[in-house]
């Protein structure tokens, strides 16, 4: 590989590093929160910003196929960090990826890791979130995915992503968080749109109030309100969202997070 090819490809190889995802697709609903299919076209209006999501015929990417862009985001922000050239095209090795977002590492797993890749790529996103003149772009979130190497199995062991300039501005400029590390352990769709909603909005502040029909429509979901009000008192009383107390107030149709007080020390905000 010669010099020009080599920083026009970032080498992801940093070990535990801490997921991080962009403030674009923390704050709109991009990402489907189901594992079935979603073929449809997704449309989320809030005031004037809006956001319509094309699925290919893969299906629209879901919220456990956003690990794959949070790693390799998280890889080059540590990258940045640690002043290393970096690129858009990103190579990761498939086993490090399963492993530090808490997956098996069965051909199966493999397999699901693929699909995840196709549906990244696949899908269009227009939007004029983030733009002061309100204007539509049209959007994606990979501009490519290969496989560049398999073992004697078949499963993928070297991968190359190609993050979209959206992304890759969003990474570049910092507009990103960092994650719980626990978050990656949450299975359920609702808890980490929720988790990621409140790491968003609550930010550094000790609480966030949110009333429930915005936070039904930030939410992303295609169920109606009587089932996401359902799964929200749900939330609530098992309280596994990482670093948050969550509360409703049914009466006033009003959500609520606060940092726990563990949360709060490791944050400064005690």
């Amino acid at each position: 590989m010669d010099k020009r090819a080599q920083f026009d490809l970032f080498v992801a190889d940093i070990l535990d590093v801490a997921p991080k995802g962009d403030l674009n697709t923390m704050e709109n609903p991009v990402f489907a929160l189901s594992t079935k299919p979603d073929l449809e076209v997704w449309r989320f209006e809030l005031g004037e910003v809006f956001i319509e999501v094309t699925p290919s015929q893969a299906g629209r990417p879901t919220i456990f196929d956003k690990d794959l862009l949070m790693y390799c985001i998280s890889q080059v922000v540590e990258g940045m960090n640690r002043g290393r050239q970096v690129s858009k095209r990103v190579q990761i090795v498939a086993y490090d990826f399963l492993r530090s977002t808490g997956r098996g590492s069965g051909g199966k797993d493999y397999e699901a890791m693929l699909a995840s890749m196709k549906r990244l790529r696949g899908v269009t996103i227009t939007t004029n979130a983030g733009q002061k003149n309100r204007r539509a772009h049209v959007r994606g979130l990979i501009d490519s995915a290969d496989v560049i190497e398999r073992d004697d199995r078949g499963r993928m062991v070297n991968v190359e992503i190609e993050l979209s300039d959206w992304i890759f501005k969003a990474v570049t400029d910092k507009n990103v968080l960092t994650y719980s590390p626990n978050y990656y352990r949450l299975r359920k769709p609702n808890e980490r749109r929720l988790y990621e909603l409140c790491r968003k909005f609550c930010g550094s502040q000790p609480m966030w109030e949110c009333g429930e029909e915005k936070l039904y429509l930030r939410f992303g979901t295609r169920a109606d309100r009587r089932k996401f009000r359902h799964n929200l008192k749900q939330m609530v009383r098992e309280q596994n969202i990482p670093d948050y107390t969550i509360e409703y107030d049914e009466k006033l149709e009003k959500f609520s997070c606060f940092y726990t007080p563990k949360a709060k020390a490791l944050m400064g905000l005690l």
